[in-house]
């Protein structure tokens, strides 16, 4: 599909460029956050099933349950966030973009997932060592230790994911950063989306009765039946990456029809440019400038 193949410029401009990789890392940390609760259930019934006090141990791993349960939030919270975005509307998609795509967002991800498993392996390494106080069995040391070592892996593949991450969202903003016109752009796209001058369908709406499929005329690739794609007020169909690519280089349907534009745009394409503006505010300072005030040896009111 012309959709899937075709970059967003949009996603490009807010530097989405490693987006199906950071969905596999949300996948990851769900994945991590799950097996680690589970590893912990399984040492707590190990740890009760002959120690003496009894439950002595279960309230020892109650912290770290906490912790793993709250990274397991975190990291669906996430995902959550992220699927949410992509099924989003484009306007609302580009906000909720701008909100996900932070630095401080991402870092305190990073340094949250590396903490608490930081703060696992060395409570699981307390609870060895008073293991060690009680009477024990291989399995049991056997599982704290397992847990201890899942904790120290965590903290480096957390390390490794999240630094690679963040250096290619550094990397992008240094090289490839919105600046003003790109930013303004943004703008007035999502304001023709809030707008309605542009209008996300599903193409079996669109194509209704008709028998032969409708493509997009600027990627020539026909609509899927399920496929979400951009109308104008026109009634021209295109796919909603090919339409935002070619409104953020021209302001017109390819077709050349009417297109409405929010007031917003009007008023900012019909600002005169800076050196035009400069040039009529000299020639108006000009034609309004008094006349030059008589010379002290000219004569007053007519006499000599």
């Amino acid at each position: 599909m012309a959709s899937t193949a075709t970059i967003d410029p949009v996603m490009a401009l807010m530097g989405w460029h490693g987006e199906p990789l950071l969905l596999r890392r949300l996948k990851y940390h769900v994945a991590e956050s799950a097996l680690e609760i589970t590893a912990i259930i399984v040492c707590m019934y190990l740890s009760d099933k002959s120690l003496q006090p009894k439950g002595l141990f279960i309230r020892l791993l109650c912290l770290p349950m906490a912790v793993a349960s709250l990274k397991l939030f975190w990291s669906l919270q996430l995902t959550w966030s992220y699927l949410r975005m992509k099924s989003a509307d484009a306007s609302t998609m580009l906000r909720r973009m701008g909100c996900l795509h932070t630095r401080s967002h991402w870092s305190c991800s990073v340094a949250m997932f590396t903490c608490f498993s930081c703060l696992l392996m060395v409570w699981h390494a307390i609870v060895l060592l008073l293991m060690f106080c009680y009477d024990y069995t291989p399995e049991q040391v056997f599982a704290v230790r397992c847990l201890m070592g899942s904790s120290g892996l965590f903290v480096v593949l957390n390390w490794i994911f999240w630094r690679d991450f963040v250096r290619h969202y550094r990397e992008t903003q240094e090289d490839e950063g919105l600046d003003f016109v790109d930013l303004y752009k943004l703008q007035l796209l999502c304001k023709m989306y809030q707008s309605k001058v542009i209008r996300s369908r599903k193409a079996r709406d669109v194509q209704g009765d008709a028998s032969t499929p409708l493509s997009c005329t600027i990627c020539l690739e026909e609509f899927g039946a399920a496929e979400n794609v951009s109308q104008l007020p026109c009634g021209h169909c295109f796919h909603t990456a090919c339409i935002n690519k070619w409104v953020l280089e021209d302001w017109r349907c390819p077709f050349r029809c009417p297109l409405e534009v929010p007031r917003s745009m009007k008023a900012q394409q019909a600002w005169p440019p800076q050196e035009a503006a400069r040039d009529v505010d000299l020639e108006a300072a000009d034609a309004a400038a008094p006349d030059a005030p008589p010379s002290e040896t000219a004569p007053r009111d007519g006499r000599v």
